[in-house]
């Protein structure tokens, strides 16, 4: 597809600069080296949208960011956007039951829940918060002052689970991260915006799920030198110990490692999902790909949406639709353009990528 930078550079950010940025808490699974680098798509991506003014960011399974920190990219993320964004880790273990504090959790895995609170308890107006990964932090965070999350949280954004309910034994890999979080979270009440993983079983997406498949040379071929060396980093797996992580975003990237990191493909699930978050939704104008406040435009058919759907959460997890004594109104995404969807999910996620290390 011929991708306009130009054009669709000026009506994303255009779009996005109108509106007040809104406060994000960014809950993530993140980890160096990395268990799936789309975690590392997403986070960059966090930090190039414009409409967001990114509070604080939750690494999620506070017992293995010790030997596996998801703090290095975090860390380079901040350098290259001449940010600092505080982060956190969250709890070391799941939820006893759908009600847990985790308030003995040790000290050190406090820190993340701590930092929730307290971002919302500062926020002038209400915030949204994104979970990739299991629900834990903020499930923990919501058991801790219900009232302050129902009064503080705009949106919260999660994206777990599969949408089919027929698939009963089934678990999707977040879910089974946490199911006694995914549970609390499901249960809340909260402004929960579902974002399942899959819909129909893994890596399939009958239409309500964000996942789509794209080329890291589609993502990544207009990226600055840093963002390259971002990216080389976290898939080449480096060490500290032989290269520095912000040291090296100074370096010109290997000609080796960027024709390996271009040459690969992705699975994603947030990236440019996260526009939402902006009030925006995506779709086509004069030939391109651009994001425009949700419903401004007559006649147009938007990529993805969401809609409000009854939800019941069983003990197991388990999820079933239709109005119960039991079930919660939530808002479930929907794929509303199918065959565009992956590559206009690509090709805004890359005008994002491609404007980061110009926002110092």
């Amino acid at each position: 597809m011929i991708f306009r930078l130009l054009l669709l550079g000026i009506a994303l950010h255009a779009g996005f600069a109108a509106a007040q940025p809104v406060p994000v808490i960014h809950c993530t699974d993140l980890y160096h080296p990395h268990e799936d680098p789309d975690d590392h798509f997403d986070l960059a991506t966090m930090y190039a949208l414009p409409g967001i003014d990114l509070k604080a960011i939750i690494l999620d399974k506070g017992s293995r960011q010790a030997d596996s920190p998801g703090s290095i990219p975090v860390r380079q993320m901040n350098k290259i956007t001449g940010r600092n964004v505080p982060f956190a880790v969250g709890p070391s273990r799941n939820l006893a039951t759908p009600a847990d504090k985790v308030l003995e959790d040790q000290p050190q895995y406090q820190a993340g829940v701590d930092l929730i609170l307290k971002t919302l308890r500062e926020s002038p107006r209400p915030a949204s918060i994104v979970t990739l990964g299991s629900c834990r932090d903020i499930a923990a965070a919501f058991n801790r002052d219900p009232e302050l999350l129902r009064r503080k949280i705009g949106k919260l954004m999660i994206f777990i689970g599969d949408a089919d309910e027929t698939k009963r034994d089934y678990r999707e890999y977040n879910v089974d991260l946490d199911r006694n979080a995914f549970i609390c979270i499901m249960r809340s009440g909260l402004p929960v915006y579902w974002v399942p993983c899959f819909d129909g079983g893994v890596f399939k997406n009958n239409g309500h799920a964000s996942f789509w498949i794209a080329k890291h040379s589609d993502l990544l071929g207009r990226c600055t030198p840093e963002v390259v060396q971002y990216f080389i980093y976290a898939l080449e797996r480096k060490k500290p110990s032989d290269e520095e992580p912000l040291g090296f975003l100074n370096k010109a990237p290997n000609a080796t490692e960027r024709q390996r990191l271009l040459a690969g493909a992705r699975n994603l699930w947030c990236a440019a999902t996260f526009v939402h978050l902006t009030g925006k939704e995506i779709l086509r104008q004069d030939g391109t790909w651009v994001a425009v406040p949700i419903g401004s435009t007559k006649d147009a058919r938007p990529v993805f949406g969401f809609r409000p759907v009854d939800v019941s959460v069983a003990a197991d997890a388990a999820i079933s639709y239709g109005t119960t004594d039991t079930s919660r109104k939530i808002m479930r995404f929907e794929v509303l353009d199918k065959d565009n969807y992956p590559a206009a999910m690509t090709a805004v996620t890359a005008d994002l990528l491609s404007s980061l290390a110009r926002k110092r």
